[in-house]
């Protein structure tokens, strides 16, 4: 017998929850990548509204504090700019009318003059040097050399410092430097002592080097060699001006030393302002003009030791080209046998000689003779010979002596500047 069975309906309570909507401010997990709400898309805008009125009002007002700024002191401050621009006024005075003071320049006293300024030049644009024409006559036509403004004879004043012309030097921070003349003169020509010797014997020139440490040996050097030998002066000498002078006024040409870097370097120093092959050409060429602006008058430069950097293209190049620009005469000590300077010269056309002989600072006599000899053969054989020496007593007295007797036997005795590009580049 099968009994029914019933059927149970259970019908659930309502949840005390429901679920809620985006629209009540929170996405629902099944939002997924549903828009902002409303309200926050709201703020947001409204945000950028005040930022961009606030951004405005401050451009504005800054704009509006300058031009303010501008208006109100403006003109004080162009009045000012131009209150400290220096200017010079030059009036037109009558015949016999005196000018009257109209800067701050006619109060300050007279600056001293320089160690060779204007008042011991060769030559400038208006006259000798000297302070007067070339003519030596005055405005109105009267003879000025030797006679002060009333008449009396006087002694003309002794010129002070090196001979040098004016329109051959440059001023700059290092001091006077040589320089090609506006109408193309070069020191190397117009300092050079002029030769009118025999032409056809063979030439002999000597520069003794390392000249100024000693006051009493350049004098004694001054008077006791013959003009025809060229001296070169060290740019360490504490006096070089004054000694310059003093052996111009004997009639020789002047060189100046330019220390280079020799092997051995540091324990062979030659000195502060040695040219190194570890320095860059910047710093080589500010230690050249160093050395140039130490003195004035001379026809050009000669290498002191240097086995090291005129072996070395890279550093030696800049330095010969800087001589050319300057028109400066180079001379190569031949330190060693494997410089290149005189081909670099040579392919950017530097007046350029090399020595065939070098004496030692501490000779013998004989060894002295033996290279003195050696510069004989040298001439005889090339035509042209040159021999650079130390400034030693003995080797003064042994220079004085064999220079004596070189027309007897042949030979003529010339400045440094008369074998210029005459030798052969080996």
């Amino acid at each position: 017998m099968k009994l029914p069975i019933p059927k149970i309906s259970l019908k659930l309570p309502g949840l005390p929850f429901r679920k809620r909507t985006p629209v009540d401010g929170i996405e629902d997990d099944t939002a997924g990548n549903a828009s902002p709400p409303r309200k926050t898309r709201r703020i947001v805008g409204i945000l950028r509204i005040a930022g961009t009125a606030v951004l405005g009002v401050s451009v504005i007002g800054g704009l509006g504090a300058v031009v303010g700024w501008l208006v109100v002191n403006g003109p004080e401050t162009v009045a000012e700019r131009e209150a400290r621009r220096p200017f010079l006024k030059v009036s037109v005075l009558e015949d016999g009318a005196s000018p009257e003071p109209n800067t701050s320049l006619d109060n300050k006293p007279s600056p001293k003059p320089d160690n060779h300024g204007d008042d011991h030049a060769m030559a400038s644009d208006e006259g000798d040097g000297h302070g007067q024409p070339e003519d030596g006559m005055g405005p109105n036509g009267q003879d000025t050399q030797g006679a002060d403004p009333a008449g009396h004879e006087t002694a003309p004043e002794e010129q002070k410092g090196p001979r040098f012309e004016l329109a051959l030097t440059e001023e700059t921070e290092k001091g006077m430097l040589p320089m090609v003349a506006p109408d193309g003169r070069k020191a190397w020509e117009t300092y050079a002592r002029p030769f009118d010797g025999d032409t056809k014997l063979p030439r002999i020139a000597i520069i003794m080097t390392r000249m100024g440490v000693s006051h009493s040996l350049t004098e004694a050097a001054a008077e006791i060699l013959s003009p025809e030998i060229s001296f070169s002066f060290s740019p360490a000498a504490s006096d070089l001006d004054d000694q310059v002078a003093m052996v111009q006024q004997a009639g020789h040409e002047i060189f100046l030393d330019i220390p280079m870097e020799p092997f051995g370097y540091p324990i062979n120093d030659p000195g502060p302002l040695t040219l190194l092959t570890s320095l860059s050409a910047v710093d080589n060429l500010n230690r050249l003009e160093s050395a140039l602006g130490r003195t004035v008058g001379y026809a050009g430069v000669i290498g002191v030791k240097g086995s090291q950097f005129t072996t070395d293209e890279e550093a030696l190049t800049p330095v010969l080209a800087v001589l050319k620009e300057r028109g400066l005469m180079y001379v190569d000590s031949a330190a060693t046998s494997r410089t290149i300077a005189l081909e670099i010269a040579g392919s950017i056309q530097l007046p350029r000689a090399v020595a065939n002989a070098n004496i030692d600072d501490n000779p013998a006599i004989s060894e002295m003779e033996r290279r003195f000899a050696a510069l004989e053969r040298t001439a005889r054989r090339t035509g042209y010979a040159l021999g650079v020496v130390p400034p030693l007593p003995m080797t003064i007295d042994l220079l004085a002596s064999w220079s004596a007797t070189l027309a007897e036997r042949g030979f003529t005795l010339v400045p440094a500047t008369s074998i210029a590009n005459k030798q052969s580049l080996r």
